[in-house]
């Protein structure tokens, strides 16, 4: 019997290592890690068909909806399908007690030692209702064996030792009976060995970017990329892995593939809680305007680092041979460049309204300055876009110096972003309004509940600027302005947003541009129109 139950259990570990597992039957080509969450493999191998259909009961790919292929080069592929079945699992563990021990050593000569000196020997030839490989439970009282051609039943507390005459296996060995999926490939033709190719698309697998901005001269500064990935898949070992940059569409990704539907409980229990960084979003204000900086960007590319590629929308940065655990979480360097910036003053006012007690007859500046920031504008001469990302900035002269920590935005080669440094209480901006003229219902407007009528009201608005620092600066004001712009004393950057809301006004986006002395004090005068509700 133990002959017969470790040749079963050969045969069922041999049928498990070659032709059940995909870790092992497939090899990971490459790994597209997406910002989101998902990641997109690709593997192939070549498996051991039994007859005609090659079945995976382990490893089976958690892989997304409409994102599951399989396919055979030689075009062999008849139907893939996936399933629930009862299956014989080999199981292994260390004898812990000794009637595990006795289990695992079925078959040799044994002598037993009782209590009060009693002692029986044989050939142990069977266990009785404790065995595991029957999925008896182990914690009876009592151990029926087969010794020497007679069963004997004794109680467990009996046992005082056993010796053996022969080296005693510590390993027990059973097969358990469980229900698990399985995914059945199956061949038009029977060969020893068919090729697959295999890929996917599944969760867990995410990479955040984050920089490392080193201002070094006034002009000049160190920008480094790195890429933080979480692995919570699978082992990847000795991979080519991609970090992708662009938005992904898997519209209908939102699911398990039907063929794997098995994982669905698993995947509604998720909860993973993270911060992505979508590159659709561009969160600082007015990036419309291309020509707010006033120095020239002219850098020479001296970037050094992974190899980067296209494809339509995406770009792909490629680490080759890469490992990391299930479970696991790395940082890997992606590239490093000198590029130019300028120190860039931004202040963003608020936006005006179409109330008419809004506009006073005077001047009425806020008693509180608006706030200014310290900026620094990132010009991406480099060879690779930049995504979406956290980044850490500091100042490096005698010794490395924090400044501060922002979001840099997605940025395409020799485009730029503005990155904030910290608050800049030196400089101070009041701004405020006053109407100079207002004819009364100027404009009817029908609408569904009714007619309204609009007086249009003649605004002057006044910014008082103060630079209080010991050097030059560059500024930037912005602001969006409901109405139709007039007149300003200085230049002003216009860029008016489509108007969807049914008002009779427009929105523009302005933006002055200007360099303030050290000391010096700047006092910018414009006009616009508005209509305000009657």
């Amino acid at each position: 019997m133990k002959k017969y139950f470790l040749l079963l259990f050969a045969l069922s570990c041999c049928y498990y290592l070659h032709s059940q597992d995909v870790k092992k039957d497939f090899n990971t080509s490459s790994i597209s890690i997406f910002k989101d969450g998902t990641a997109f493999f690709i593997k192939s191998g070549q498996v051991s068909p039994t007859g005609s259909s090659y079945t995976m009961k382990e490893n089976i790919p958690p892989a997304l909806s409409g994102t599951f292929w399989i396919t055979s080069p030689n075009n062999q592929i008849e139907s893939l399908s996936g399933y629930v079945d009862t299956l014989q699992v080999a199981q292994r563990t260390v004898a812990r007690n000794m009637f595990e021990l006795l289990n695992a050593n079925l078959g040799k000569r044994i002598r037993i030692f009782l209590a009060e000196d009693k002692v029986l020997e044989g050939l142990a030839e069977d266990i009785g209702q404790n065995d595991p490989a029957k999925g008896q439970a182990q914690d009876h009282p009592l151990v029926s064996l087969k010794l020497a051609g007679k069963w004997v039943a004794l109680p467990k507390s009996d046992i005082r030792r056993i010796e053996f005459s022969e080296e005693p296996d510590h390993l027990l060995e059973w097969n358990k009976k469980e229900v698990k999926p399985v995914l059945e490939v199956q061949f038009t033709t029977q060969s020893p060995k068919q090729p697959l190719h295999m890929m996917y698309l599944a969760q867990g697998l995410n990479w955040t970017p984050t920089y490392l901005l080193t201002l070094l001269e006034d002009k000049k500064a160190k920008l480094k990329l790195s890429a933080e990935v979480t692995n919570k898949t699978e082992d990847i070992e000795h991979t080519d892995v991609n970090f992708v940059v662009g938005v992904p569409n898997f519209k209908h990704a939102k699911d398990y593939s039907s063929l794997v539907d098995f994982f669905k409980e698993r995947l509604n229990s998720r909860g993973v809680a993270q911060q992505t960084f979508s590159n659709t979003f561009r969160g600082q204000a007015y990036a419309q305007f291309d020509d707010f900086a006033t120095t020239d960007v002219s850098v020479a590319n001296t970037s050094t680092g992974l190899e980067g590629s296209t494809a339509e929308d995406l770009y792909f940065y490629t680490l080759k041979d890469m490992s990391l655990r299930k479970g696991g979480s790395g940082q890997y360097p992606v590239f490093e460049a000198a590029i130019d910036i300028a120190h860039i003053y931004e202040c963003n006012l608020p936006q005006n309204n179409e109330r008419k007690n809004y506009y006073q007859s005077e001047y009425l500046f806020t008693p509180t300055p608006n706030k200014v920031f310290h900026s620094v504008k990132i010009n991406n001469s480099t060879s690779y876009p930049l995504t979406t990302g956290p980044i850490l900035v500091v100042k490096q002269d005698q010794e490395t110096k924090p400044i501060s920590q922002d979001q840099l935005n997605y940025t395409s080669i020799n485009d730029h972003s503005f990155v904030k440094l910290t608050e800049a209480p030196d400089v101070r901006i009041k701004q405020a309004e006053k109407a100079i003229s207002r004819a009364e219902r100027a404009k009817k407007v029908k609408r569904q509940n009714g007619e309204f009528f609009y007086d249009l009201i003649t605004v002057e608005g006044q910014i008082v600027a103060k630079n209080n620092k010991d050097k030059d600066i560059n500024l930037n004001i912005r602001r969006p302005i409901i109405g139709e712009l007039k007149q300003s004393n200085v230049k002003w950057l216009k860029a008016e947003r489509v108007n969807t809301s049914g008002s009779p006004n427009n929105t523009t986006d302005v933006c002055w541009e200007t360099q303030l002395k050290a000391g010096e004090e700047l006092k910018i005068n414009y006009t616009y129109q508005v209509f305000v509700v009657n």
